[in-house]
């Protein structure tokens, strides 16, 4: 109890313990369907959560993004909540008679046509939780926050238990109305600090002017990211689709780490840089290769007993896919290594850097995938998540260089 009311009372801990119970109730909800869900009906339920980040990227570029660096500034906040708010729900109702639409012409479409509701509320619950959590966090409503993912937690946990045949309808059904209900405080909050929005037109101009850039890098970044994972399902079936996304959950244990380095020592790095830029270069590759010894320590353990790790997230039925974690292994090594410059590219505020480096790295997984994914199969996915990697790590140090910041001769 005594440790509780210390979390409770200080903000800092609050906010680890709640990505503590968000991020470690997803990692535990994947493992748990990939165990018992069939793989076919895995990688759907795969499939569905990389459009669902899809979509919570165009919402965030749109509307929590900019009010993130806004809020501060902007006077009459209760109007610009209930804004965002009135812009959600009509977000909301557009990517509904999408889901709709874009059902009709899926190939499959008998098998996704029984689940579009079920799929919607999914998708919807998905990002109206997320609205709302990232709304809260930005204006230090730290301890809603926590309650709504505490609550999500016991929701889970409970209907699980009690649903004794896990389906993937029944499964998209229960995630999608734990988020819709978690979201409740959110809602309420909204409700209870109601003001009209009549200087709307000042917010949407606002948010036009960031948010058309933002949309654009919040695509690039996720097909940079998804789209070899996504296309695999076309190419190699939704059951290897499935076992990519199973063992990419597995290694989000290591994302936690990652975003360690970037949300630490990103400000760290950044005052040191202030004050002489020779002295952030030397910490910077200090914490670098410090880190890059923990983590090829990690990832060679990965490799090692890949089989056995492949077995303990998803069951007997993924033994076959143990390179999988193998080759990904070599991924989040790469990934590693471009954090360091993702650093240095921030604390020059050199930031249209990410989007042109997206771009190319985009542009080479549209030339590549055809060719990686017949040739090589999960293989050449992996291969070509790798190269998209190396591809920004080279354009983004060559702009260092320009810039008179290079960390690697």
């Amino acid at each position: 109890m005594s440790l509780l009311k210390k979390i409770v009372s200080s903000p800092t801990l609050l906010v680890f313990a709640d990505q503590a119970i968000s991020s470690g109730t997803t990692f535990l909800l994947t493992l748990f369907l990939a165990q018992k869900l069939d793989n076919r009906s895995f990688g759907v339920f795969s499939a569905i959560v990389l459009v669902s980040y899809l979509i919570v990227s165009i919402t965030n570029a749109l509307l929590i993004q900019p009010f993130q660096v806004s809020i501060s500034r902007i006077i009459e906040k209760k109007q610009y909540q209930v804004f965002l708010t009135y812009g959600l729900i009509g977000l909301s109702v557009l990517i509904f008679f999408i889901i709709q639409f874009a059902v009709l012409f899926l190939s499959n479409g008998n098998e996704y046509r029984i689940n579009t509701y079920a799929i919607s509320c999914f998708i919807l619950g998905f990002i109206i939780n997320d609205f709302f959590r990232k709304l809260l966090l930005g204006i230090n409503k730290v301890k809603i926050v926590f309650a709504m993912d505490f609550i999500f937690l016991l929701l889970i946990v409970v209907i699980f238990y009690l649903d004794e045949t896990i389906q993937l309808s029944n499964a998209l059904w229960i995630i999608g109305l734990s988020n819709l209900i978690t979201a409740l405080p959110g809602m309420y909050f909204i409700a209870k600090n109601f003001e009209r929005p009549s200087s709307w037109k000042l917010f949407l101009n606002h948010h036009f002017a960031q948010g058309k850039w933002l949309f654009s890098v919040a695509l690039l970044q996720w097909c940079s990211s998804n789209f070899f994972v996504l296309v695999s399902g076309v190419y190699l079936g939704i059951e290897a689709l499935g076992a990519l996304r199973l063992v990419q959950s597995f290694f989000g244990i290591l994302n936690i780490g990652l975003q360690t380095i970037e949300n630490y020592y990103l400000p760290k790095v950044a005052a040191i840089y202030n004050e002489n830029s020779a002295k952030a270069k030397k910490y910077l590759l200090e914490i670098t290769l410090f880190g890059a010894l923990l983590f090829a320590t990690l990832l060679s353990i990965f490799s090692i007993f890949s089989n056995e790790i492949i077995v303990l997230a998803g069951g007997q039925k993924y033994q076959n896919y143990g390179y999988v974690v193998r080759i990904i292994s070599v991924l989040y090594f790469f990934i590693f290594l471009s954090y360091p410059i993702r650093i240095a590219v921030r604390i020059l505020v050199l930031n249209k850097i990410f989007f042109f480096g997206y771009v190319l790295s985009f542009v080479s997984s549209l030339i590549s995938f055809h060719f990686l994914l017949n040739s090589f199969g999960l293989y050449g996915a992996v291969s070509g998540l790798i190269m998209n990697q190396i591809i920004m790590i080279l354009f983004w140090q060559n702009q260092l260089k320009k810039n008179q910041f290079q960390l690697w001769k």
